[in-house]
């Protein structure tokens, strides 16, 4: 029975940053902002994330600090390309690189080279839900990011599907030029969502630092931003299938940690390479019939004659 409870609790643990940068990934898109720089903005931020939380010695500064970094990446992200109409896949992939040279350098001017990695205070579990029947164990191993994973997906849902700005944004998505013509300022909505959205983003890399390592290093990511990219085709932008992708897919990746535990007659490296194996034929089965907002990815122009 613990040895169970223990599993899907870090099932849980492990689901929160692909859920956070799924869903962030989720909210621009169905604006039509495509981002591609989530895996350099999540290492910028748990870098940031780790930083303020080691010298604050606050966790929930860090996470404040890495949201803000991430907006910022958002504004960046923004003004290149819907300002300045320039390509979102190249800007996002330039993105990428500017995120990852961030966190590097922002590791290495506060902390330098050291023997011994400096530890920050990281996220703990709740134990007073431990008192609820049957699933009480497993909650209480959770901490407070998996609450707010959980619910921001909840609101990002209720936003897009039940409110009157989120059919706006899902308006700009599908027609920037349409909701354009009934008044929806495109630009405002979209630049709203980017930076919004990759602030979200950033969370889930301001997670891992707080729970996984309690340091930063440079392989701290370790794909998940590209899987989020997955996550938001498998889930077709819908943030309900979004949570039950990333929660699917940290299950994938748990078990193949356990069988490394178990030791489980398979070259270490290749159980590592389960879950991008698994990653890559969803997304080769799902992107054929993945539906996307049909305005993803395309810069909008009022002046010209195609959206």
């Amino acid at each position: 029975m613990t040895a169970a409870v223990d599993f899907i609790a870090y099932i849980l643990t492990v689901s929160v940053p692909y859920i956070l940068a799924g869903e962030g990934m989720t909210l621009a898109g169905r604006s039509g902002m495509f981002l591609v720089s989530n895996e350099g903005v999540m290492l910028a931020s748990a870098s940031a994330t780790f930083l303020v939380a080691f010298f604050t010695g606050n966790v929930y500064f860090g996470l404040v600090a890495g949201a803000l970094l991430g907006a910022l990446f958002g504004v960046l992200m923004g003004f290149f390309t819907i300002t300045l109409k320039q390509d979102q896949f190249i800007v996002g992939l330039g993105l990428f690189i500017l995120g990852t040279g961030v966190a590097t350098m922002l590791y290495k001017v506060f902390i330098g080279v050291t023997l011994t990695p400096p530890i920050s205070a990281t996220l703990k579990g709740i134990q007073a839900l431990e008192v609820i029947p049957i699933i009480g164990p497993v909650l209480a191993k959770e901490n407070v990011m998996f609450y707010f994973a959980v619910l921001l997906t909840v609101f990002i849902w209720f936003f897009l599907y039940r409110t009157r700005y989120g059919l706006k944004v899902r308006s700009v998505g599908e027609s920037p030029r349409t909701a354009d013509s009934l008044g929806t300022n495109v630009t405002l909505v979209r630049y709203a969502m980017t930076i919004v959205g990759t602030a979200i983003i950033a969370l889930g890399g301001a997670y891992i630092p707080l729970v996984f390592t309690g340091t930063y290093t440079d392989t701290l990511i370790s794909g998940r931003g590209w899987i989020s990219i997955l996550l938001a085709l498998f889930g077709r932008w819908d943030p309900r299938l979004v949570l039950v992708g990333a929660i699917v897919f940290a299950g994938v990746e748990v078990s193949a940690l356990y069988a490394q535990v178990l030791g489980v007659p398979v070259p270490n490296q290749v159980l590592r390479m389960i879950p991008f194996m698994v990653a890559l034929v969803i997304m080769v089965e799902v992107y054929r019939h993945a539906e996307v907002p049909k305005g993803l990815g395309k810069n909008y122009d009022r002046e010209s004659l195609e959206d």
